[in-house]
């Protein structure tokens, strides 16, 4: 097989503010494998979080050229990826199982959710995500996500808890809340205690990433459900984290690709948790890769496509909120027009 690739800068709409990160731009890697008949298509979005950056995400591709040009068909390269153990380079390594997964539905001539066995039309609504911000632009934002059914609010340490008020009375939605690692375990307590009585559904992440304990005391002294996001990248922690969380946020460029995000929905439901599919800063083609396993999912997050101005891709379609995956074989993704 051939492998290709370009990198590539994506701009959110709005500077995109989390309690961890600030973000005018992203750099992401659009890979190629093609065969000289199907082209698979994937793309890596890499975050400094789990050590990876555009020029970590090349490298790794560099690395596994001889493999992939010694692949002969894309399960071969699939038995590559999945074998190889580890938790290093997920974004990079989600991209070529993505591009062998849309190589692999595009062969049989079906949506991946088909080949996967899934049925569309259970997949969650998405939400929205309002990044952090002075309190009117975050509410200015909320405004224009007029429709979506549930929206996610991120906040930190300093923000004044009244803006998640404000936002659900304006706009009637449901509505989520993502710390980013924000809060020490007694002030999560006390904030989450707040938004309960502000009707918020659930809360992603109050703590640091490896104060599983303090996870574990947040979650008995509060009646909010608790993700965990940061502390659970891979199916290695769902253990770790089962009793300190009532769900999880699973991410294709945290856990290594579409198998291992399967993986991770499957024994989280055997634990009794709840799940979440969610992204990083992504255009429509990881996006749409995402999509294809939503109906796994209790909750979705997939907006990133829509935060962008210059989406590349064209690939499901997202009507405040409700997603409609394409009916082509494999993701289904194509080029955004010029």
């Amino acid at each position: 097989m051939n492998l290709s690739y370009e990198r590539i800068e994506l701009i959110p709409k709005y500077v995109f503010r989390t309690a961890r990160t600030t973000s005018t731009t992203s750099e992401s890697v659009i890979v190629r494998l093609s065969d000289g008949k199907i082209e698979g298509l994937g793309e890596a979005d890499p975050s400094r979080f789990y050590g990876e950056t555009a020029d970590t995400v090349v490298a790794f591709l560099e690395r596994m050229r001889p493999r992939i040009e010694h692949a002969k068909h894309e399960s071969e390269l699939m038995a590559e990826l999945t074998s190889r153990g580890g938790t290093d380079d997920p974004a990079a390594r989600a991209a070529l199982e993505i591009a062998a997964h849309d190589m692999i539905g595009k062969r049989c001539g079906r949506p991946l959710y088909r080949f996967l066995g899934l049925n569309p039309t259970e997949a969650p609504v998405t939400m929205m995500s309002i990044g952090l911000d002075e309190p009117d632009v975050m509410l200015r934002k909320a405004m224009e996500a007029s429709g979506f059914p549930m929206l996610k609010i991120k906040l930190d340490a300093s923000t004044d808890l009244s803006i998640v008020s404000v936002i659900k009375e304006a706009t009637g939605a449901a509505i989520t809340v993502d710390a980013n690692c924000s809060w020490s375990p007694a002030g999560a307590i006390e904030r989450i205690n707040v938004l309960a009585g502000i009707g918020v559904e659930l809360v992603e992440q109050p703590v640091a990433a490896d104060d599983i304990d303090g996870l574990r005391l947040v979650r008995y002294h509060t009646s909010v459900p608790i993700f965990a996001d940061e502390s659970c990248p891979t199916s290695a922690e769902i253990p770790i984290v089962a009793d300190a969380v009532n769900g999880i946020v699973i991410k294709l460029m945290k856990c290594g690709g579409i198998v291992e995000a399967v993986k991770m929905a499957k024994m989280a439901r055997k634990r009794g948790l709840k799940t979440m599919i969610g992204c990083m800063i992504e255009s429509s083609l990881a996006i749409t890769a995402a999509a294809h396993i939503a109906p796994l999912m209790d909750y979705a997050d997939l907006d990133s496509g829509l935060l962008l101005k210059n989406d590349p891709f064209v690939g499901v379609d997202i009507d405040c909120g409700k997603m409609t995956l394409p009916k082509e074989p494999g993701l289904g993704v194509h080029p955004a027009a010029p």
